[in-house]
């Protein structure tokens, strides 16, 4: 088929009203009746259609591709849930290493990321993606799927989206000659193609209106193509002749034929934030010392103290003429040049303990190590494998400005060590069932790294973090202390109609009768489906004794018309208080 070449800029056409205002109702209808998934919703929020389905969404996906599609699935339906918008958004961020996100020999990822980021309000490392995207802009001025492949125009139109939401405008020179790329895809027919070799087909034209609509460059042409693949039925097909419609470029066409494009909305938290408290994890040299969520501490000093509370340890923390230093911690002192040094949100504290104020969401870090010690952190591509099956472990460390790959460090799974490569990679495989932590550490260079968990075997699994929080409300110097003897619950395989019970035991270790209470938040299917000794959690409570023990079944019942699968996550939390 001939190709017609031409610029687009010169041909800048107005939408006719009719056009844009078409009523979408029965392409609406046609979604909403198929399985849900970011692209879907996403057209359907294009379309202003209600009752917009987002139950899949699982905002603790370690999965880049999958957390920046679920980030603009929450944009596209203007959500109000902080905490999944900040947990997709670090899932992102924490894929940011070399200047770009994920996987260096892609592309597409950088687009869909970057456009992810925006969408949430979050420029952390915009201008070094961006800058990622344009060394890797072909001659022809388009863009491939990965560094140096041949330009097409679905990618093409992703990265003109993306780059469009950075400082670069449609007049820009780098957007100008991806534009003049995408008007040699285009078709006799007004449709457009993958590349300049392809007939034109529902979802490049698509992808390609949505992209001029953001450069502010409309063509009615291309629109009564797209329109000129409607069914009856709503849809839209791929490509012309097919026998029926599809699903994903219904989706892409609403947003195209709504005058939308990608980002579809932006999100905007109107009530203020969860008081969530603030996190603290302390890094000895050869264990973690203390975990604890949701405390309450004015400053990184009053915050130790506070987790010396709730994890049972003891600090020194001394005057000098620099301010206050904290030289001991759990009876691990300072020594030479290895000492405590604290990270707030990762970055290094630079005053004295007691002068930085935090504030709720903070988390913070103590690490044992030498000068300087940088912090780090690992992710894991997959989170649920099957025996044998083969994941990624990703390491990094903060160096004060970026994240860095985190070369030859210890990869701690069960029993085995492993050691990363240049890139801070390794590949782990598990050969026998069962929820493994994982963690990183190397040299006194280095703290220890948070942990992640993987869960091996068939089947879908949910886990249950166990947190302990113990305020001291006794007044004295005797303490309150309580222990539970796992650190997570795994259910196993569990279908509709199916229930799991599993035994906890706490054990109070302090010198006070203790008054304990539970606390379950996470996914709706723990919330809404625990019990704790045969009674709903929001009515659990116990009074434990000094040295003695004491078990709780926890049991969890999987609704007869649960339809949502894949792996869920929760808290489960215990609070102590002197009884």
């Amino acid at each position: 088929m001939k190709k017609i070449i031409f610029s687009l800029l010169s041909i800048s056409l107005l939408l006719s009203p009719s056009i844009i205002l078409a009523d979408h109702s029965d392409s609406i209808d046609y979604l909403q009746a198929q399985s849900q998934n970011a692209w879907v919703t996403q057209g359907l929020a294009a379309a202003d259609a209600a009752n917009i389905n987002i139950d899949y969404i699982d905002p603790s996906t370690s999965d880049l591709m999958t957390a920046s599609k679920y980030l603009l699935a929450l944009a596209a339906v203007e959500t109000q849930d902080a905490d999944a918008v900040d947990q997709l958004v670090s899932t992102i961020l924490n894929n940011y290493n070399n200047s770009q996100l994920g996987d260096v020999s892609l592309l597409n990822d950088d687009f869909w990321g970057l456009m992810a980021l925006s969408a949430a309000g979050d420029d952390t490392y915009q201008d070094n993606i961006k800058n990622f995207i344009l060394d890797n802009q072909n001659p022809d001025g388009g863009w491939s799927w990965t560094p140096g492949g041949s330009s097409d125009s679905n990618d093409t139109a992703a990265a003109v989206m993306a780059l469009l939401e950075t400082d670069l405008t449609a007049g820009s020179p780098e957007i100008i000659n991806a534009i003049a790329y995408l008007d040699t895809t285009k078709n006799e027919d007004n449709g457009f193609g993958y590349d300049i070799d392809s007939d034109s087909d529902g979802a490049s034209t698509a992808w390609i209106i949505s992209a001029l609509h953001k450069a502010d460059i409309n063509t009615s042409e291309a629109i009564i193509f797209l329109n000129s693949l409607k069914q009856g039925d709503g849809s839209y097909l791929w490509m012309p002749g097919d026998a029926n419609g599809s699903v994903l470029v219904t989706a892409y066409a609403l947003v195209a034929l709504s005058g939308s494009s990608y980002p579809v909305n932006y999100i905007d938290i109107q009530d203020e934030p969860t008081q969530t408290g603030v996190d603290l994890r302390i890094e000895g040299p050869d264990d973690t010392i203390c975990l604890a969520t949701g405390l309450q501490a004015a400053n990184v000093l009053a915050l130790l103290e506070v987790g010396s509370q709730v994890c049972d340890f003891e600090y020194i923390a001394e005057e000098t003429e620099y301010g206050v230093y904290v030289s001991s911690i759990d009876g691990i002192d300072a020594e030479g040049m290895l000492g405590w040094q604290y990270w707030v949100n990762w970055q290094p504290g630079m005053v004295s303990a007691p002068d930085y104020l935090l504030v709720d969401g903070d988390s913070v870090l103590w690490g044992y190590g030498g000068w300087p010690t940088y912090a780090g952190k690992i992710v894991s591509d997959k989170t649920l494998v099957d025996i044998g099956e083969s994941f990624v472990i990703t390491a990094t460390y903060f160096d004060g400005d970026n994240w860095q790959a985190w070369s030859n460090a210890e990869i701690h799974v069960a029993n085995n060590i492993y050691q990363t490569d240049v890139n801070g990679q390794v590949d782990v495989v598990l050969s026998s069932d069962g929820v493994y932590s994982i963690f990183s550490q190397a040299d006194t260079e280095y703290v220890r790294s948070n942990k992640v968990y993987v869960t091996a075997g068939n089947g879908i699994s949910q886990t249950v973090d166990l947190v302990v929080n113990i305020p001291d409300n006794s007044g004295g110097n005797d303490t309150v202390a309580f222990i539970v003897d796992q650190s997570s619950v795994n259910f196993g395989d569990l279908s509709p109609g199916q229930a799991g019970v599993t035994v906890l035991s706490l054990s109070n270790t302090g010198e006070l009768p203790i008054y304990i209470e539970a606390n379950i938040n996470g996914h709706q299917i723990f919330t809404d489906n625990t019990l704790l000794d045969q009674s709903i959690w929001e009515d659990y409570n116990l009074n434990l004794a000094v040295a003695s023990s004491s078990s709780v079944d926890i049991s969890l019942t999987i609704p007869d018309n649960w339809n949502e699968a894949g792996q869920k996550n929760g808290q489960l939390i215990f609070w102590a208080v002197n009884n």
